[in-house]
């Protein structure tokens, strides 16, 4: 069942990322596919339900047409920070929400983080992965060398085994992809 403030985080995060316009899909579905997988992620790895929805709901809402991609998390974590203020979750909840979303990069996934940092991290590498239209507009646009880094990329980012069981397969079958064109 949804909380008021869980409703209110989702209107929060969907007007937010509804000023980002660039690139194919649009950033809400990519959040929304998020949250499927960290939920689903949290039942598995025992980890806070909470914690990784609200989460999965912020991580994007610093991108804009204005900043685009560049820093987006430090933006994110800050407006989610704001936004946060006005909640009346625990301290220690705001703080692991806000970890989340200023650590979901690729570059902290090796760091000993806390498992829904990492819980994260493996759900925005797997909506990715899943996302058709986005893999299309990349095999379109990208030569086969930038593709297969970002594909090892996303690889980098999934630090949970639980999370390598649902993406391994398909990082397989977008590198054969790939070999085909």
């Amino acid at each position: 069942m949804k909380t008021p403030f869980l409703a209110q985080t989702e209107e929060y995060a969907k007007n937010q990322c509804n000023q980002y316009t660039r690139g194919p899909g649009g950033l809400w579905a990519h959040s929304q596919v998020v949250r499927d997988y960290a939920l689903k992620l949290a039942i598995i790895e025992k980890a806070n339900p909470l914690v990784v929805e609200m989460a999965a709901l912020l991580h994007d809402i610093g991108k804009d047409d204005e900043h685009g991609r560049v820093n987006h998390a430090v933006r994110s974590h800050e407006l989610a920070k704001l936004f946060l203020e006005k909640s009346d979750l625990s301290v220690a909840t705001k703080e692991l929400v806000l970890l989340c979303v200023l650590k979901h990069g690729t570059r902290f996934a090796l760091e000993d983080n806390p498992i829904e940092v990492k819980i994260l991290q493996c759900a925005d590498s797997i909506a990715a992965l899943f996302d058709d239209e986005f893999q299309a507009y990349c095999r379109k646009t990208l030569t086969k060398e930038e593709n297969i880094t970002g594909l090892e990329k996303c690889r980098r980012k999934l630090n949970l085994d639980s999370a390598r069981k649902i993406a391994s397969l398909q990082i397989e079958r977008l590198i054969a992809k790939l070999d085909g064109e």
